[in-house]
């Protein structure tokens, strides 16, 4: 049977070119070139040329030369030949006196100095194994998720922790799991008694002087609005640290001790404009041009909702909102686990169970006096999306072992694509077939690939036994499809 190749393009529509061609801004250009980088990780050691090429087949009615789009990657850091030119601001990070006032931690771990730009860490104080449970963590405040403020207002959620409540009105009504002055539910009894912040939040009069109920309604529908994560969770925290005054909680002793940052130098030095939704993209913040205005209205509405916060000024909220975001996972401030330190191969992993209870565990045997390491990032990325993630998120460039070993094999095969090939067909395909030969050989077990975080390359079977295929075999291109069809 003789085949022949068809291009058409998908869905069997055709783009027409635009009759006007029309000049991007920088932030169109970035965000275009960090989906590429996202979508296609191969292409970040792309040339420019070609990476210009990319850029062109998504928008064809961009006018921009190479020139341009090297310039405006350079501006808005995404492009650098050399890594010092690289902005970080690890060094901006400060960690807040203590005086004499000692940390509560698990007595199998232990926080001390760590050496170069990680400043301090947490330490095993005894032998892990694999897999054996380190410590447990719950969340210095519990935060109410955001987006089921409306299900836990009208009680259809837990209005701690947001779970679904599948308890009958009967068993609610007796195990005393309602409010009695608002349609508020909770899912259990321990919820309930967490819930601190419910009466001076929720009701129509607050039971602390200090929270004016008015503005914290205005406040927290504000950070709703503008998917302010950040500036509600801080809200939230406050309000608690207010109403556990006497400290019985401890709630201002585990949220003072962690690093902070102001939010404002944080954006600074981001990729510029939250370009891709990098910065905090795990709290779901909205790109913006100039957030100034935002943070200026969100400050004000804090000052409406808290009268007498005096002592918080605009920079020290500010600081406080980016407190929040480099030390938050999930949404929640876990303050023994904050202390943790970053690897891109971690030694550590963690579970959060449908209670926020985080469940620390060892990834490898890990041995006394050793580091405690976790990762910040998805170790499945790439090692330039995965620097870029933690630059911007955290303000370092990473240098351990793995990132180390992942840009010199990049290099050198940069390297190998840019070098001439002086190789015969016959024996370039000679080569080609031993070295699937012998990646058949040598597979890889899926699961513990998944279990360590390592990138993979998956086969796919040329033949599928038993399964009759009909359809033709193509492969997509963007908006084309390759096909092989009968002549």
């Amino acid at each position: 049977m003789h085949l022949q190749i068809q291009t058409s393009t998908l869905n069997d529509s055709c783009r027409s070119l635009p009759q006007d061609s029309i000049v991007p801004s920088d932030q169109q250009v970035c965000d275009c070139v960090l989906l590429i980088w996202r979508e296609e990780p191969a292409t970040e050691d792309i040339g420019m040329d070609q990476l210009l090429q990319k850029v062109k087949e998504r928008y064809l009615e961009w006018k921009v030369s190479q020139e341009s789009l090297q310039r405006i990657l350079s501006r808005h850091n995404l492009y650098a030949t050399d890594e010092g030119s690289l902005r970080v601001y690890s060094d901006k990070v400060r960690i807040p006196t203590q005086g004499d006032k000692k940390l509560t931690l698990p007595r199998n771990v232990t926080l001390a100095e760590c050496s170069g730009e990680k400043q301090r860490g947490l330490f095993a104080n005894g032998y892990f194994k694999q897999g054996e449970a380190i410590f447990d963590d719950m969340p210095a405040v519990v935060v109410p998720p955001m987006e089921k403020l409306l299900l836990m207002q009208t009680g259809k959620a837990c209005s701690l922790c947001g779970n679904s409540v599948n308890h009958t009105a009967h068993s609610i009504l007796m195990n005393g799991l309602d409010c009695g002055e608002c349609q508020a539910i909770w899912c259990s009894k321990n919820c309930k008694k967490g819930d601190i912040t419910h009466s001076s939040l929720k009701h129509t009069k607050s039971r602390i002087k200090q929270i004016n109920l008015n503005g914290w309604f205005k406040y927290e529908r504000f950070c709703k609005k503008n998917v302010f994560e950040a500036a509600y969770s801080f809200g939230v925290i406050y309000a608690s640290i207010l109403i556990d005054k006497n400290g019985k909680e401890g709630i201002l002793d585990k949220f003072q001790p962690l690093c902070e940052v102001s939010q404002r130098l944080r954006k600074q030095l981001s990729d510029s404009n939250n370009l891709g939704g990098t910065l905090d993209a795990s709290s779901g913040a909205i790109s913006s041009e100039d957030p100034e205005p935002m943070w200026q209205e969100a400050y004000k509405l804090f000052r409406l909702a808290f009268p007498e916060s005096e002592e918080v000024t605009m920079e020290t909220y500010l600081t406080y909102i980016g407190k929040f975001n480099i030390n938050q996972v999930a949404g929640q401030i876990y303050p023994t686990y904050a202390f943790i330190n970053h690897d891109c191969e971690p030694n550590v992993r963690y579970e959060i169970d449908d209670k926020l209870r985080l469940k620390l565990y060892a990834r490898k045997p890990i041995n006394k006096g050793e580091e405690l390491l976790t990762t910040y990032v998805n170790p499945l990325h790439g090692v330039n999306l995965r620097r870029r993630e933690l630059r911007v998120n955290w303000g370092f460039l990473c240098h351990c072992n793995r990132c180390k070993k992942d840009l010199t094999k990049r290099k050198e095969q940069l390297h190998a694509w840019i070098a001439p090939s002086h190789c015969s067909p016959a024996s370039s395909f000679s080569e080609q077939s031993r070295r699937k030969s012998s990646m058949r050989s040598a597979r890889p077990d899926l699961n513990e690939l998944l279990k360590n975080g390592q990138e993979f390359d998956l086969e796919i079977p040329e033949d599928l036994e038993g399964v009759h295929q009909k359809r033709r075999t193509s492969v997509r291109f963007d908006n084309k499809v390759s096909v092989a069809v009968e002549e």
